[in-house]
C-alpha cells in the first residue's frame, strides 16, 4: 500500500504517538518521521508528583515550554523557579535544563523543540555530573 502523499498538518489526539516513561507520558503530536513539519517538534507531556525530566541539554535544539495545569520547578543552568499555568520559559539550544513536580498534583506542558533535523543526539542526560547530581534527584 502506497503512502500517503498528503501532508499530515491537522493532528488528532488519537493520532499522537503515546509514550509512557516513568511518572511521565509523552504525546508526540510533530516529531522526525511524525508530522509534516520540519522545523518544529511538538510534545504534550504529563509529569505525575515527584516525578520529572532529569538535568539535559538539547545540543542542537531551541525549546519553548508553556505549562497548561499544576506546576513544576523548572531549572535553567543554576537558576530554578516555580511555574504555574500561563508561565513558559525559552531554553536555549545547548542550556542544561530539567524540571521536577514537587506538588501533589500532576503537572501538564506544551514542550516546543526547533528545528526538526539535526545531527546529533536529540538530548544529552547531565543529571550524573556536578552540579547538577547535587541539585536534585528526579
Amino acid at each position: 500500500m502506497p503512502a500517503d502523499p498528503s501532508p499530515r498538518r491537522f493532528v488528532a489526539a488519537s493520532e499522537a504517538e503515546v509514550e509512557r516513561l516513568d511518572g511521565k507520558t509523552h504525546h508526540w503530536y510533530l516529531k522526525e518521521g511524525l508530522g509534516d513539519s520540519e522545523s518544529l517538534v511538538l510534545v504534550r507531556a504529563r509529569i505525575v508528583p515527584g516525578a520529572g525530566h532529569a538535568f539535559h541539554t538539547h545540543p542542537e535544539m531551541d525549546e519553548i515550554i508553556y505549562v497548561l495545569e499544576g506546576a513544576m520547578t523548572q531549572w535553567l543552568e543554576m537558576e530554578k523557579r516555580e511555574l504555574h499555568p500561563g508561565d513558559s520559559i525559552y531554553i536555549p539550544r545547548g542550556v542544561v535544563h530539567g524540571c521536577l513536580n514537587e506538588t501533589a498534583v500532576e503537572c501538564e506542558f506544551l514542550a516546543v523543540l526547533s528545528p526538526v533535523k539535526i545531527n546529533g543526539p536529540f538530548a544529552v542526560d547531565v543529571s550524573g555530573e556536578e552540579p547538577w547530581r547535587s541539585l536534585g534527584k528526579f
